[in-house]
Parts: structure tokens; C-alpha cells; sequence
């Protein structure tokens, strides 16, 4: 209970550390102005105690006093024997260093009399009268000022009782156990010391050292019986200092063994960094889940990490399942865990993070207090920055860290100077990215999940079989394949584009090459599927998916065919100068873009986004026009940053743009309804998603996608499996009322997901829940696979800006990059999930990766295949898939894009063509019904194709009864005329601006 409150006071402390910051200079001018009012006196005990000066007065009169009485053990041995009043010749090597300690003991005695606030308590205290007795009498005996009596100077010796003045110099410095253990000692040797002192003035018939041997044989207990006291003061002194170590020393001893019995051997332990073998930080309130990814992920054999170490860093014991985590054997001789603070200094030098490559620092996801939490850990990565600083590390300590809320990575970033190699992830803007991003590309959450994670269920790719009739086979081939990165160096690559780069590797090594850096005057950038990109004289790094580590020689010698063309036309764009750390570029790439201060994520980039103030409508459209909402997206409750769950929705790439509905028991709070408000077509319904009425005033049944947002923990006690029951009901709900709609959710227990299973297949007994049929299909987020992504992170800085452009395309650009960009022909790509055309359908994926490629310059990554393909209940991912693999009419297909495809069946302009061919109204229909922005609203475009098939029906009856007219030879000029008005009136009604 004590450790709690102290940490509690940490929490405190840190949440409004950076706050007191900001009024140092009041702070400083109030502290003068209050110092001039006080007295010499209060100022010097301030100081005293603040500087940690008193300690040092107290340690060294401490060191004296034990000086003091190995001198007058020393002069005993050189007294007369049997004398009372007379003790022999003082010897010079006593006498002056006596008389030190005399004089020291006098001034810091009169010291901490003058500072002392209540004088007459400090003299009749009593260390005070210690002081009289052992100083005073002895002093006055050695000055010859008094005749040298035996009993005067064996008052000397009580001065060693003042040694327990140390006590109070350890608890102030937090050193519990040494400061336990350091008053039994203290009170054996006051017992020896004393007594045998004692016994050598009374007795007379022992030398000193002879009494101190009997002292010692006494108080272990063996009492040989050669030495033993005769008179009757001797011993009395005797009685008196076994009744004192029974009494006292008991309890001092039985203190320190209950405290070292609660201070665990995690708390003692020490790491010592060695020069050969780096070691890493891990630091954070994350649960045993989230460090148990992050370590199977670190220590993978796909990373090649044998030699580093890590060291954990907690403010508690590890709990029995961290515990059994620790003790396994790919883990056992690399984490060490030490119970300790990241704020105090001797914490930090027991894990040596002077010295560590890298501070990992995990967030909590289930937080109560999300930005407490993001407070305490930034401020703990600036502890460790801070400290290394000091101890003048050989090299900058680097942070990757995991922020709850996207305003705490911003004032992290602003809090940085110089430059810096740090990376943030945020985890519930991630988050909100992803669900809004799977309503219109199912599966991605699971395919990012695959491209991230090393660590999944074995599965030999060598042996798949495309006929087997499991989807099984088809999902864990395709599970197997990740992310890894390939140096691109060959003179074979010099004045050819990436995808004509792409597509020789695809065919030759069977790897998708995706993503490449490049090097520019801004710095090194990463790009995904940047097509037209030409390939210069200097190194590149690609990116590639595959199911293990590609042969670097065998990419370097990848063979194109003798027909195409080399380009040696090169944009006229200068190269980066100085090669820096790639660490350092992202970081500098960050930080330009959070210098244009701490504004919304909506207003940074506001020509990505489709952004329309409005104010949000409160209500859905009458019954009579609800029919009207069509593949729309419901949201089921409000969370505190709904923007960025918005944001994937309503980017500008996108051409036809879904209403969204929000679903919620409760009224939207006015803070998070401005930030609704800036994006077009949403509409809020009051009710809640368990209720069948409120599902359907939403239109449930013609929905396209639903998220069910998770709770936060501030709103829902309990443990993890109740906070998802809600979830549970209302998936099972909305299934009954709509069975082919896409269902998005987060769970905050992976154990809950077997609730969601539909079949009865053993496939998650037999691997794990990675496998179960809602994963696969993409419905469930998992929080853990943003451990895995900080992990990653830390070996490659740019697989953030990676995942950025899968989810947000190029919305992420920073302005004063993009037109250097264009100049080398670079863009930034999304990942979409479109149809298969028909006249493509029952080919393989080798030949639709060709050409697309080739003829749309998209690079497919995978399929989303359709129920009942192999036996599958619903839809599944599977990524990269083989070559021979042939194409269901089922299937969809993921591909990155810079634009959003065109979809077949959709192509509105080759049906308004053929009917309007001899219209010349129709030039600029196009054009207007896109807009400036490029995009179709879908509404408009349902009423132009009613129009078109009237328009269709109007022409073929006018060809009818100009016929007629025409044999009848009634044909007139007032009759076309009236006809020429009529076509005028109905384009004048479809578009009044027109």
C-alpha cells in the first residue's frame, strides 16, 4: 500500500509536468520575491537540506564518531593497569586526531543549534545530550584542564550512539534495506564497544581486547568461560546488554527480513551491458498480451536477432503469467526484468540505459485514463533521454513509442529539438483508420495483420494444392507471406520503371515488389507502387512480399525481356547530399509536418479530404425516403476522435462517397459533433443497435457495412469478456436482420472471437484464433497487432508511412514535397478492393497480376475470395496467392492504386454515349456532374441514368411518328421547333446551372 501511494504521486507529477514548465519564469520570480521575506536562518536550512550539503555534515560526523571510538578502543590498550584516576602518557597519533573530532563535533553542533527553530527542545533532546556527555568531560580530561579520570574518558565511547544519525540520511535517499539492515549492525557493535569498555574500567583484570573477544563469545551464544567478569558492576553490565540485544535487536531484524522478503529478486537485480551485445528498453503499462507480441515478434528468426537483449523495466514484481512468459527458452537467456522507477536515477543505472540501442515503450489499451497514461509515458522516454544525456552516452538514446490519443503525439513531436530518430504510433487513430478503411476494403485489417506479423501458424507454401476443396490451405499459404526489405543495385535496373521492374521479379521470383525508396533533396521517401518511376544509377531499397527472405543475388539478376525499352531521360531533380540515417528522415519528415503548428488531422491536408461544413442532421429522412439509402455504413456509438474513423470514408480518391449513419443511445457531445460536421453525408438515429425498431429506421437491411465502436474503459467496468458482450448482442442481432452485410468490431478479449464462429471446424483447437472465420474475413480488430507494428517499426522507421498510404493514400503528403514528387514521376498509392471484370474471371492470378499491371498500372496483392468457394461459410483473405491459382467469379481482388479504379459494371459513360450520340447538350455533361473535386454523387448519377432511359424511349418514339409524319407528308418546321424545346426544357430540369 505504501509503494501505491507513492506511485500514485508519480502519475500526479507526471500529467502536469509539462504544464509547470510553462510558468517557470512566474515560478521563479514569485520563489525571489518570497526569499527576500524570509530569514538567513530558514534560508540556510533550506539550503542545507535541497543541496543535499546536510547529508554530507551528517555522513561525515557519522564517520567521526566511529573514529572517535576506535581511538579510545586504541588508547585503552596503552593504559596503566590497575590505576583509577591515572591512565598513562596520551600517545600523539591519538591525541591530535581526538582533537578533531572535537572540534568538528563543537561546530556542527553549534551549526544545528543556530538553524534549529525550537532551541530549548534541540537542547534537551536527546542526541544532544549524548553530545555533552561524550564530548564535553573527554574534552576537558584531554585539555589537562580536568586530571585524567578513567571513568571520564570511557564516556568517549557513547559518542558511537550518534552513528544511528545515519538512519535519517537513508530514508531520505530511499534506501530501505540498506537503512534496515544498517541499524542491527549498529546495535551489535554499541553492545561490543560499550560493554567491553565498560568491563575494562570496572574490571581491570583484562586487557581491552580480551573483553571484547568475551563480548563477542557472549552475544553468540557460545561463552567459553576463559574471560568472564568477577565483580558485581561488571556484571550488571552484562545483564543489562543481553536484556538490551534480546529486546531490541529481535525487531530490528524481523523488520529488515519482512522488507527483503517483499523486495523480490527483480528489485535487487542489475543488467550490465556489454560492448559485444546490444540491448533494448522495454518500458510501458501495457498488459502481459501486448509484451508477450511484442518479444515472439523481436525475436523471431525472420529478424536474425540473437545477440540483442532486453531489459523491462516495471514499477511491480511480474505477475505469475509475465512470470511463465519470462521463463520461456527462446526468451529465458535474453529478458531480464528488473522491478524498478523510469524518474529514478539508480533504476535507470541498474538497466544501464545509458548504454541501450533503443526505449520501447508500450501503452495500456484498455486504459482508464487514456491521457494520464500517454502523459506518464512520455514523460518516462524523456527520463531515459534525459539520463543518457547526462552520462554522456556514446550514442542518442532512440524512443518508439505507443501514445493512446493523436494529441499526445503531436505535443510529443513539438516537445522535440534538434534532430531526432524517434517514431510515435498512435494507437487509436490506427485503429479508427483501420475500421473506417475496412468498410470499403473488407479484409484489410488481416491483411495488414499478415504483412506485419512474423510469428504465425506453420504452413508448408511448397506443398500447397489449388484443388483441395479447404479454404484452409488457400488462407494459410497465404498467411505466410510478409513484408521484407531487398537492396535494388543492379545496372539491369537503370531506365526502366518500377512496374516493368515489378513485373520481371513477379514473374522470375514469384515476389510482388510493392513500395521503394527513394532518395531526394527532401530526404529518403518511401512510395508504394510509385508506376512510372524511373530507375537511376544509385541504390534503391524495395519492398517485397513473400514468404521468406527473397535471395538477394537472384533479385539483382532478375532478367527482362530484349523488346522493352530503356529511358535514360531522367527528371532533372537533385539528389539527396548527404546520406543520412533513415531514422533521421522519417523523424525530419514528421516534424515538417506537425511545424505547422497543432491543428486538426482534417484541416493539415485539406485537399485530400472531402470536407463540408454543415451541421450534422439529427435525424434520418422520412419513412417515404429512407429508401433512398443504399450500401450506406451504420456506426454503432460515438468515440472521442470520430474524425479519423471518418477520414478513409471521405477521401477525395474517392468517386462515389456512402452515407454514414451513426447509431447511438445517447445524444453526440457538441465536441464530437463539430468535428462530424466537416464531412458531407452523415446523419445521426437515436437508439440503440440491440433494438430491431432502431436497426431498421437505419435501414438496416440495405446497409453495406456496420462498425460496432468498443466502449471506452472509462464507461464500462468489469473485465474484458463482459465489455464484450455488448458487441456480441449486437453482432448476433444485425446477422439475423441482414446476412450478407460486412460487420466491423474490435474485441478487447481474443477468447470472445469463438462466440462469433459459425461452423464447427477444429481449426482454431488446432492453430489458433488467427484462423477462426471472423478474422479471416476481416470483421474483428485486434489491438495486439499494433505491438507487432512497434516491433517492426523499430527495425524499419519507414513501414509506418508504408501503412499510412495503404489506408490514407497519399492524404499523408506533406505540401511542400508534392510538386518534387511529380517532377520524378513518384505517387503514393492506396489499396482497393475492387471486382474482377468478367471477361478476366477463370484465369490465374499470374496472368491478372500481368495485366493489370500492364494495362492499369495497379498492383494486385491478393484476393478476397467469396462464400462457398472451398467450403467457406464467408469471405476470406488470400494474400499473394500462387501464380496457377485460377480466379472465381467470386472473388474480389486487392490492389494499389494511386486512383481509384473504375469499376466494369459501373461505367456510366458508354451507356449516356450510346444514347446521346447526335445530342450536343452533352459535352460538358461529364464534367459537371464530377465537378472540380472529380467525384460522382451517386444520388445524381441514378436520377441521369432515369433520365437517360427515358430519354431512350422518348427518342424511339419519336422516330415512330416522324416516320408516320414523314409518309403522311405532314412534316413541319413548327413541329421540330416545339420538339428542339422540349429536349432544351428536360436538360434544363436535369441541371438547372447547365
Amino acid at each position: 500500500m505504501i509503494y501505491e501511494g507513492k506511485q500514485s504521486i508519480f502519475s500526479h507529477q507526471d500529467q502536469y509536468a509539462l504544464i509547470r514548465l510553462v510558468n517557470s519564469e512566474d515560478d521563479a520570480t514569485t520563489k525571489k520575491h518570497e526569499e527576500g521575506k524570509t530569514t538567513f536562518t530558514l534560508r540556510m536550512a533550506k539550503y542545507l537540506s535541497t543541496s543535499g550539503i546536510g547529508d554530507y555534515l551528517d555522513g561525515i560526523n557519522v564517520l567521526l564518531s566511529f573514529l572517535l571510538t576506535i581511538l579510545h578502543l586504541i588508547d585503552c590498550s596503552f593504559w596503566v593497569q590497575g590505576g583509577t584516576y591515572d591512565v598513562g602518557e596520551a600517545q600523539a597519533f591519538i591525541t591530535m586526531p581526538e582533537l578533531i573530532c572535537y572540534i568538528y563535533f563543537l561546530l556542527d553542533f553549534v551549526i544545528n543549534f543556530y538553524l534549529s527553530e525550537n532551541k530549548l527542545f534541540f537542547t534537551f533532546q536527546t542526541t544532544s545530550l549524548i553530545e555533552y556527555v561524550s564530548i564535553f568531560p573527554s574534552l576537558l580530561a584531554r585539555l589537562n584542564i580536568i586530571t585524567g579520570y578513567k571513568y571520564i574518558y570511557l564516556l568517549r565511547v557513547l559518542r558511537f550512539l550518534l552513528c544511528y544519525k545515519l538512519d535519517k540520511v537513508l530514508q531520505r535517499l530511499s534506501m530501505e534495506v540498506f537503512r534496515l539492515a544498517y541499524k542491527p549492525i549498529v546495535t551489535v557493535m554499541a553492545i561490543i564497544m560499550i560493554n567491553s569498555s565498560i568491563l575494562y574500567v570496572v574490571e581491570q583484570d583484562y586487557s581491552i581486547v580480551e573483553y571484547i573477544y568475551f563480548m563477542v563469545v557472549t552475544i553468540s551464544t557460545v561463552g567459553f568461560g576463559d574471560v568472564y567478569p568477577t565483580t558485581i558492576y561488571g556484571r550488571f553490565s552484562i545483564i543489562v546488554a543481553i536484556l538490551i540485544m534480546f529486546l531490541v535487536l529481535p525487531t530490528q531484524v524481523e523488520m529488515l527480513t519482512r522488507v527483503y522478503s517483499l523486495r523480490s529478486q527483480y528489485a535487487r537485480n542489475k543488467y550490465i551491458s556489454k560492448k559485444e551485445s546490444e540491448h533494448i528498453l522495454l518500458l510501458g503499462s501495457s498488459q502481459v498480451e501486448g509484451f508477450k507480441t511484442f518479444l515472439n515478434e523481436l525475436y523471431h528468426s525472420d529478424h536474425g536477432m540473437n545477440d540483442t537483449n532486453t531489459v523491462i523495466l516495471q514499477p511491480y514484481a511480474p505477475t505469475e503469467e509475465m512470470t511463465l512468459q519470462l521463463k520461456q527458452p527462446a526468451l529465458q537467456s535474453r529478458v531480464i526484468y528488473l522491478e524498478g522507477h523510469p524518474l529514478q536515477n539508480k533504476d535507470l543505472e541498474r538497466c544501464s540505459s545509458k548504454d541501450c540501442n533503443c526505449v520501447i515503450v508500450l501503452a495500456n489499451k484498455t486504459s482508464r485514463t487514456p491521457k494520464r497514461d500517454d502523459y506518464r509515458n512520455i514523460i518516462h522516454a524523456f527520463a531515459v533521454k534525459q539520463f543518457a544525456k547526462k552520462q554522456k552516452s556514446r550514442r542518442g538514446v532512440r524512443v518508439c513509442l505507443q501514445v493512446l490519443q493523436p494529441s499526445s503525439k503531436d505535443l510529443y513531436f513539438n516537445s522535440l529539438g534538434g534532430h531526432e530518430t524517434d517514431q510515435v504510433i498512435c494507437v487509436d487513430e490506427l485503429k479508427l483508420y483501420l475500421l473506417g478503411k475496412t468498410c470499403l476494403c473488407p479484409g484489410i485489417n488481416t491483411l495488414i495483420s499478415f504483412l506485419i506479423q512474423s510469428s504465425k501458424p506453420s504452413y508448408d507454401t511448397s506443398k500447397y494444392d489449388k484443388n483441395k476443396e479447404e479454404w484452409i490451405d488457400d488462407y494459410l499459404c497465404g498467411m505466410q507471406n510478409e513484408i521484407y526489405r531487398v537492396p535494388l543495385e543492379s545496372e539491369a535496373f537503370v531506365g526502366l520503371t518500377f512496374s516493368q521492374i515489378s513485373q520481371a521479379i513477379y514473374k522470375e521470383l514469384n515476389i510482388i515488389l510493392f513500395a521503394l525508396e527513394v532518395e531526394l533533396e527532401s530526404g529518403t521517401s518511401v512510395f508504394v507502387n510509385p508506376a512510372e518511376y524511373l530507375f537511376e544509377d544509385y541504390l534503391h531499397y524495395g519492398y517485397v512480399i513473400a514468404s521468406e527472405m527473397p535471395n538477394i543475388d537472384q533479385v539483382q539478376q532478375t532478367k527482362f525481356p530484349e523488346y522493352i525499352q530503356k529511358n535514360y531521360c531522367f527528371p532533372n531533380v537533385q539528389r539527396q547530399q548527404i546520406n543520412k540515417n533513415a531514422l533521421q528522415q522519417e523523424a525530419e519528415y514528421l516534424k515538417e509536418i506537425l511545424s505547422e503548428g497543432l491543428k486538426e488531422d482534417t484541416s493539415k491536408h485539406p485537399a485530400y479530404y472531402q470536407v463540408k461544413p454543415q451541421t450534422i442532421t439529427t435525424g434520418l429522412p422520412k419513412v417515404g425516403d429512407q429508401e433512398k439509402f443504399e450500401n450506406h455504413f451504420i456506426v454503432c456509438g460515438v468515440v472521442s476522435d470520430m474524425k479519423y474513423l471518418m477520414m478513409p470514408l471521405r477521401a477525395r480518391s474517392l468517386k462515389n462517397i456512402q452515407p454514414i449513419v451513426i447509431l447511438n443511445q445517447d445524444l453526440i457531445p457538441t465536441e464530437i459533433q463539430l468535428q462530424i460536421n466537416k464531412f458531407p453525408k452523415v446523419y445521426f438515429q437515436q437508439g440503440s443497435p440491440l433494438n430491431t425498431d432502431d436497426l431498421k429506421k437505419a435501414c438496416i437491411q440495405k446497409a453495406s457495412a456496420l462498425v460496432i465502436l468498443q466502449k471506452s474503459a472509462d464507461q464500462e467496468e468489469g473485465i474484458s469478456n463482459i465489455v464484450d458482450a455488448d458487441t456480441i448482442f449486437i453482432y448476433k442481432t444485425v446477422k439475423l436482420l441482414n446476412q450478407n452485410i460486412n460487420i466491423i468490431t474490435e474485441l478487447a478479449s481474443i477468447s470472445t472471437i469463438s462466440f462469433l464462429q459459425i461452423s464447427r471446424n477444429n481449426y482454431v483447437q488446432k492453430y489458433d484464433w488467427s484462423v477462426s472465420e471472423p478474422f479471416a474475413s476481416g470483421e474483428i480488430y485486434i489491438s495486439t497487432m499494433l505491438d507487432t507494428l512497434i516491433c517492426q517499426a523499430y527495425y524499419n522507421p519507414f513501414i509506418t508511412s508504408i501503412f499510412d498510404q495503404m489506408i490514407l493514400g497519399s492524404a499523408s503528403v506533406n505540401k511542400k514535397h508534392k510538386k518534387l514528387y511529380q517532377a520524378s514521376k513518384l505517387q503514393q498509392s492506396n489499396l482497393f478492393l475492387i471486382n474482377i471484370p468478367p471477361k478476366y474471371q477463370e484465369k490465374t492470378f499470374g496472368e491478372l497480376f500481368e495485366i493489370l499491371l500492364t494495362e492499369q498500372k495497379m498492383i494486385p496483392i491478393g484476393l478476397y475470395r467469396g462464400e462457398k468457394v472451398k467450403n467457406n461459410n464467408k469471405p476470406y483473405v488470400f494474400l499473394k496467392p500462387p501464380m496457377d491459382v485460377v480466379i472465381s467469379s467470386k472473388d474480389r481482388v486487392y490492389v494499389l492504386s494511386a486512383k481509384q479504379p473504375k469499376e466494369p459494371e459501373n461505367n456510366l459513360d458508354d451507356e449516356i454515349n450510346q444514347g446521346q450520340e447526335n445530342t450536343s447538350q452533352y459535352y460538358n455533361i461529364k464534367s459537371k456532374l464530377q465537378g472540380e473535386e472529380g467525384r460522382v454523387d451517386i444520388e445524381f448519377s441514378k436520377e441521369l441514368k432515369r433520365f437517360n432511359d427515358k430519354m431512350k424511349d422518348f427518342g424511339i418514339k419519336l422516330n415512330d411518328i416522324n416516320q408516320v409524319v414523314f409518309n403522311q407528308g405532314l412534316i413541319q418546321e413548327d413541329f421540330i421547333s416545339r420538339v428542339r424545346q422540349t429536349l432544351k426544357t428536360e436538360l434544363a430540369n436535369l441541371n438547372p446551372t447547365a
